[in-house]
């Protein structure tokens, strides 16, 4: 074991625990097919994904970037094996009649919840907004990015901030090493208020416990840790998704 951790520390990685595990896909859909794609999906999840023990996914409508306008499909599991589980084929056999045609999937990928990361208050507010930032490492340089990341998650504990703050490791797919962080927000407006007047309050409470302009420091060494970036803004489809 000691081995082992010497071993984590000369590459630069640092140790991280996960939990949950998801797998995502995006359902590129032509324009004139959004609607009649939506109601097929959204029938097809009432009859197969809304009871205990049922695969449970949750539908999102991308608002920005490339793939906008398309959906992103995610299947929610505790375990990677689950994933191992024979597929209903009532089931499988229903989405491919319904909803076949109307799209094609892409970019299947897995994603694991990294808890060490991951900011969930017991009272989380609600909302079907999100913006997900995803970050591409460069190799030997993750400490930076999971200093900043670890310690903003106990600066957000701190400051009360209400919403979760969703952090997830990419395992199979991707093409170097993805995180995606998936701020929840109860809409764009709502979004700008958070920014404006309560992250401030986080920036404060994280330099008063990790020391003056720890915050500005942490936050330069994570830019500097990352080969890429990009934003994206979705938005969740309640009645898309599964409802326990």
């Amino acid at each position: 074991m000691k081995k082992y951790i010497l071993s984590l520390l000369a590459f630069g990685l640092v140790a991280v625990s996960y939990g949950q595990v998801v797998q995502a896909r995006v359902l590129k859909v032509d324009p004139m097919n959004m609607e009649k794609l939506g109601k097929a999906i959204a029938q097809k999840t009432k009859l197969y994904n809304n009871k205990e023990g049922a695969a449970r996914f949750f539908t999102f409508q991308i608002l920005t970037g490339n793939q906008a306008n398309n959906f992103y499909r995610v299947q929610w599991a505790q375990d990677i094996s689950d994933f191992d589980k024979a597929v209903n084929k009532e089931e499988l056999d229903y989405w491919w009649k319904t909803t076949g045609k109307l799209h094609e999937s892409l970019a299947n990928r897995i994603w694991t919840v990294n808890s060490d990361a991951t900011y969930q208050p017991e009272e989380a507010r609600t909302g079907n907004h999100r913006r997900v930032l995803h970050y591409k490492l460069i190799p030997g340089k993750e400490r930076d990015f999971w200093r900043y990341r670890t310690r903003l998650k106990a600066a957000l504990k701190a400051s009360g901030w209400p919403s979760r703050v969703g952090v997830m490791n990419c395992q199979s797919g991707c093409n170097g090493r993805w995180v995606q962080i998936r701020y929840h927000h109860e809409s764009f407006a709502g979004e700008a208020k958070d920014n404006q007047e309560m992250f401030p309050v986080v920036v404060a409470k994280y330099n008063e416990m990790y020391g003056e302009e720890a915050y500005k420091d942490d936050s330069d060494r994570l830019a500097q840790s990352v080969s890429d970036s990009w934003t994206q803004h979705q938005k969740l489809r309640p009645e898309m998704s599964s409802n326990w």
